[in-house]
């Protein structure tokens, strides 16, 4: 009786230990959110090792390549996952300002390389350096460069400056400081909200001088 009331009691226990199986859809958002982990400790530059991905998720190694198919198709699922973020947390309760200062509120609260933006400005350089040359740069480049004609109706921007090239400057100036933010700031040697507040002062005159004609210009 001793016997059979002991074995019943390990059963249950074993019972209790089996961890229940994860659906895919979890299991999917288990990995993008590893691989994301991983980037932001390591860095663009130290890659993904899937491996560490597979055993961060607890799950096999096989499991990448089931559902994604390869390294590039899971930062591509990352990067889709961290841009609707991105994307809900941006226009969520903002009204729409001018141009000077919504280019500077963007660089102000992406600044941080805590946020979904600073995620997908990495995930996109990482598919860049991983050789995928169809990575999108410039995900909301039409409606940015719609929002910057509407700028110069309202006279914040010359007519005479070339909008495609500033969208270009623009997203290659905030996307590159949010990925070297902290190594510029230790490079300068200041604290990187100091690093903030210095770079902010130059964004500023660079863009309150769009409202200018380009030097050269006939005007």
């Amino acid at each position: 009786m001793e016997w059979l009331l002991a074995k019943t009691m390990k059963d249950s226990q074993s019972k209790k230990e089996i961890k229940p199986k994860r659906g895919r859809a979890e299991t999917e958002q288990r990995l993008i959110e590893v691989a994301l982990e991983l980037i932001r400790d390591n860095g663009v530059l130290a890659g993904l090792n899937l491996r560490q991905v597979a055993e961060g998720a607890g799950v096999n190694r096989g499991n990448i390549y089931h559902y994604f198919g390869s390294r590039q198709e899971l930062l591509r699922a990352a990067i889709n996952r961290q841009f609707d973020a991105f994307v809900n947390s941006f226009t969520k309760g903002k009204a729409q300002a001018r141009f000077v200062a919504r280019r500077l509120r963007a660089f102000r609260s992406n600044a941080s390389n805590d946020t979904n933006d600073t995620n997908d400005s990495m995930l996109r350089a990482l598919l860049v350096l991983d050789g995928d040359n169809t990575v999108d740069p410039m995900p909301l480049y039409e409606g940015q460069l719609s929002q910057l004609r509407q700028d110069v109706i309202d006279g914040d921007i010359d007519r005479g400056q070339d909008l495609d090239a500033l969208q270009v400057a623009l997203s290659a100036f905030v996307r590159g400081y949010r990925i070297f933010r902290l190594p510029y700031a230790k490079r300068v040697g200041i604290e990187p909200n100091e690093l903030d507040d210095r770079v902010n002062k130059i964004l500023r005159t660079w863009l309150e001088a769009m409202a200018q004609p380009p030097k050269g210009s006939q005007g």
